[in-house]
């Protein structure tokens, strides 16, 4: 009995340096796959406004009603989908909303109308 318990304690042992070697294989390889980091990065609606503002979002998460006076970022995640911004301008000051990922503007728009409404259509 306590070679069989011995056995399996070994097998055991073998099956997890096993798949942690199988692992780091893994992630050695997803690392060197091709993808660069900033596909990787999240994703953020910047709005940069000098006075009040109100609008939407929708993105893979589902839709949010926005409002707010001056400046604000939503993080959308790494994997945001197909993105659809609409903010209107309440103030008169401009208004500037921008897609981001990892820092870098994938797409900006912007109004110094009063009541102006800006849009962004992006897929990611």
């Amino acid at each position: 009995m306590k070679k069989i318990a011995g056995i399996i304690l070994a097998i055991s042992i073998l099956v997890v340096f096993a798949s942690g070697c199988t692992s780091s294989n893994n992630m050695s390889n997803n690392s060197s796959n091709g993808t660069s980091n900033q596909n990787n990065s999240n994703v953020t609606l910047q709005i940069t406004a000098d006075g009040p503002w109100t609008g939407d979002y929708a993105y893979t998460n589902g839709n949010m009603q926005i409002n707010g006076t001056g400046n604000a970022n939503y993080n959308l995640g790494p994997n945001p989908g197909h993105v659809t911004v609409s903010i209107e301008n309440k103030g008169n000051g401009t208004l500037t909303i921008q897609l981001l990922r990892g820092g870098n503007a994938v797409q900006t728009q912007s109004t110094s109308e009063s009541m102006g409404i800006v849009n962004i259509d992006q897929k990611f």
